[in-house]
């Protein structure tokens, strides 16, 4: 991606601070464009997360990201918010899940309760 400015900005983008200009590329064929996933499951379909409130949230962004995907949060999610999860994917180990974290005085009832909700692996 270039911008026509050739100024790349210090901060994030979204659908409405950006416009696609059709141009040449130097692939010759669509035939020589990879889209294969970098985690090995040989994905060759790109993958994006629909912008829905139910459906693009943090945990599904951390998900969708380490498989190389993308998500597009809702445009009604406060900004404050959408800087809190950008922030949060960002910060998340590329390869590993984040793992479960329990206090001391939980049981492994309580750790089996949370895995149904991390159902997205």
């Amino acid at each position: 991606m270039r911008f026509l400015n050739d100024i790349q900005p210090a901060y994030d983008l979204t659908y409405d601070d950006v416009f696609m200009v059709p141009s040449r590329s130097a692939v010759g064929s669509r035939q020589g464009v990879d889209l294969s996933s970098p985690d090995g499951t040989g994905t060759t379909i790109p993958l994006v997360v629909a912008n829905m409130t139910a459906i693009a949230g943090r945990r599904m962004a951390e998900t969708v990201a380490r498989r190389g995907g993308l998500v597009v949060i809702p445009q009604d999610i406060p900004i404050e918010v959408v800087t809190e999860v950008t922030s949060w994917v960002k910060g998340r180990h590329h390869v590993l899940d984040t793992p479960i974290v329990l206090a001391p005085h939980q049981t492994v009832a309580d750790a089996l309760a949370l895995l149904p909700k991390r159902a997205h692996n």
